[in-house]
């Protein structure tokens, strides 16, 4: 090497270089051409190569990737400047790379001149895999904390926030006006003490937890809170841990958004609790608010009331006009009936066309009828459904507490007993409860449970009155007259339970029973050797609406083994008068089977002559009311002369009943009228006397 002394290792003292193979570090000599001439053991054990293999060759035939990064470093130590540790990767032997902690310094010979530099090594490959593995970690866990949803953060023994993940970061910025405050390096705690505004009493109870959890009193602590923005309310739930493990304390704040549950809860409640349509308290929330008004006026000796409202005809508005326009009517009324009472009191809706006002203090009685008058004149305003005005009213009533009851379902039920006396005198109109109406519907509660067990019992009767030709004399035919032998009230007539029947569906299996027993008779008779004669049999509104008439009637002749001739349905003129086409429908069905039919009480209802030619009758039946009148007026001969006269004209006979004297039977012969019945020839009796007067006759 010219112009520079050669240095060999057989220069060098044998102490030194056992010296050196001695080191755990790799130790590695370069001349000032950067050539080796030191390589211990060491070197040979980290990077592969052996002394024999380097020794005299330029370092960067072994690190050639490295060079560009290590050639700055190594001619400032040839210069004569030692250089502090560095790391830096090298290769090996086998191209594997190796991080190593590298030092150099200068080599001098005896006059101070520097004739070399002296590297030495340290294998740092495991401790930088530990750390980059640690680096790793920390970053992928730092990754999933910050992925979590709930909002996290992490405090000091001294409840200073030292970490934060992205969630709780982007909440505070998005949601306080001094964001810095949430994050790190400020206290937690001092930011929960605050003396005013919305949402103290969470803040104080949550610094509280985080105190106990601190101090050890509580294991874990969570607290649920509402949380405002100007467009939206948020609900979180905030939970406090002690980080697990040794160390400092630490302690682990979480919150939980939890707005899309207590939203569905809400839902769910608003399910539960209040009616859909109306949005109104339901059966359930009525009872529980009612309950704690009745407790309260018992604490402090008030008095309460309710108002049982069941609005007029809006059955017949919801058929007429269907159903969403009746929805429609119910929400306005909804609407109306808040606007009347005070923000203390409670409008529910308990279904249908039935609203309950509960008024929780009432000094006086007049404050109840102030608001009852208020409600009738809100609701006699017209409603607008869809461009067709409707007016309706309702009719109230009303029970005070403690009088009328003190307990929930007494209230309603003598609300609503007051109600129905509201309805049967006139409707539109309140009435208050009284002992009377408590004992006429006990009353009527003995009666629908009588009638209930009447059938079984055997106490319904049929009596049968006879229908005759009035130009032969002879009997044509006989109508079934229902009886009820009452245990305790003896025989009663159809007007003393007919009605009960009708509202509790009874009516049905009553009516089947008097079908089912009118053909039965009637066949035995025939069969008795009696000359065949028609059966009338009335039905009822509920009967002749019913899906099953026409099965049933078909399967009662088919039983009773009664020819379809011998038998006349009777339809009162007010049933056939609402729904003309279905109407005319289930007529049809039934003169299919061979049935005749009959209109009762012809004349006291509506039917224009236009809906009477549709209709396939056989006979019309002219009301006993106009019978009566004879006599004291002209109106009544008017009427019957119109009505046999039609009917002959269209095609039906005529049949007059309640005829009771002579004078009535030669009005009616002397004007054409084809058959009659009534008292003039005999009254209702039982099938045994009625089967004397049939073989007399």
């Amino acid at each position: 090497m010219s112009g520079s002394a050669m240095i060999t290792p057989e220069g060098l003292h044998a102490t030194l270089l056992s010296l050196l193979d001695g080191r755990p570090l790799a130790v590695v000599g370069l001349d000032m051409d950067e050539k080796i001439f030191i390589w211990n053991r060491a070197a040979e054990q980290i990077f592969g190569w052996t002394a024999a293999e380097t020794l005299g060759r330029p370092h960067s035939d072994f690190q050639q990737e490295t060079r560009p990064n290590t050639r700055k470093y190594l001619m400032r130590v040839l210069a004569g400047n030692p250089q502090a540790n560095k790391e830096v990767r090298l290769q090996t032997l086998s191209a594997q790379p190796i991080d190593v902690n590298w030092s150099a310094t200068p080599l001098r010979d005896r006059n101070g001149k520097t004739v070399g530099a002296l590297i030495l090594m340290e294998d740092i490959t495991t401790r930088k895999m530990l750390e980059r593995a640690q680096i790793e970690s920390e970053r992928f866990s730092r990754a999933i904390v910050d992925a979590l949803p709930q909002h996290l953060a992490i405090l000091d023994e001294n409840g200073v926030i030292i970490a934060v993940n992205k969630a709780w970061r982007d909440f505070a910025f998005a949601h306080s006006d001094r964001p810095e405050k949430l994050c790190e390096g400020t206290n937690y705690l001092a930011a929960c003490n605050v003396t005013e505004g919305e949402g103290v009493q969470e803040a104080e109870a949550y610094a509280q937890g985080i105190r106990a959890v601190m101090n050890g009193t509580l294991i874990e602590f969570s607290l649920e809170y509402s949380c405002h923005s100007p467009d939206h309310q948020y609900w979180y739930n905030g939970r406090v841990t002690r980080f697990p493990g040794e160390g400092p304390l630490r302690i682990v704040i979480t919150h939980d958004n939890i707005t899309e549950l207590k939203l569905a809860e809400k839902a769910i409640q608003q399910l539960a609790q209040y009616d859909t349509l109306t949005r109104l308290p339901n059966r359930m929330l009525l009872q529980d608010r009612l309950g704690q008004v009745l407790a309260k006026a018992k604490r402090e000796r008030q008095r309460a009331a309710i108002l049982f409202l069941d609005l007029d005809r809006f059955k017949l508005i919801n058929d007429s006009l269907g159903h969403a326009a009746g929805d429609n009517l119910l929400k306005v009324v909804a609407a109306r009936l808040n606007d009347c009472v005070r923000r203390s009191d409670t409008v529910a809706r308990l279904g249908g066309d039935e609203f309950i006002i509960v008024l929780p203090s009432v000094p006086q009685t007049e404050d109840v009828t102030l608001i009852a008058q208020k409600v009738l004149d809100s609701l006699a305003h017209p409603v607008d459904l869809d461009g067709q005005e409707v007016f309706t009213s309702t009719s109230i009533g009303i029970a005070m507490y403690p009088a009328d009851g003190r307990d929930v379902d007494s209230l309603i039920r003598c609300a609503d007993m007051a109600m129905y006396r509201a309805k049967e005198t006139g409707r539109n109109s309140y009435r208050f409860f009284s002992a009377e109406m408590n004992q006429q519907m006990v009353q009527r509660l003995a009666m629908e449970t009588g009638l209930r067990h009447a059938l079984d019992r055997g106490e319904l009767q049929l009596h049968y009155q006879e229908q005759t030709d009035l130009a032969s004399g002879k009997i044509t035919g006989m109508e079934v007259l229902l009886r009820w032998q009452h245990p305790d009230l003896g025989l009663l007539a159809p007007a003393d339970f007919i009605d009960l029947a009708e509202e509790t569906g009874l009516i049905l299996p009553i009516g089947e029973w008097v079908l089912r027993t009118a053909c039965a008779q009637n066949r035995s008779w025939q069969e008795a050797g009696l000359a065949p004669m028609r059966i009338a049999v009335n039905l009822s509104a509920r009967q002749f609406n019913h899906h099953r008439l026409v099965d049933t009637v078909t399967m009662i002749l088919e039983e009773t083994r009664l020819s379809p001739k011998w038998l006349e349905l009777e339809l009162t003129e007010n049933l056939l008068s609402n729904d003309i086409e279905a109407t005319v429908a289930q007529l049809q069905k039934l003169k299919k089977i061979g049935v005749s039919l009959a209109i009762d009480d012809f004349g006291t209802g509506f039917s224009s002559l236009r809906n009477l030619k549709q209709l396939p009758i056989d006979r019309l039946k002219i009301d006993h009311s106009f019978l009566q009148g004879l006599g004291s007026g002209a109106d009544s001969s008017s009427i019957i002369k119109t009505i046999i006269g039609m009917a002959h004209n269209l095609g039906p006979r005529v049949i007059a009943e309640g005829v009771e004297t002579n004078q009535q039977r030669d009005f009616l012969q002397q004007n054409g009228c084809d058959e009659i019945q009534g008292y003039f020839f005999s009254r209702p009796v039982s099938k045994e006397e009625f089967h004397k007067l049939l073989k007399t006759a």
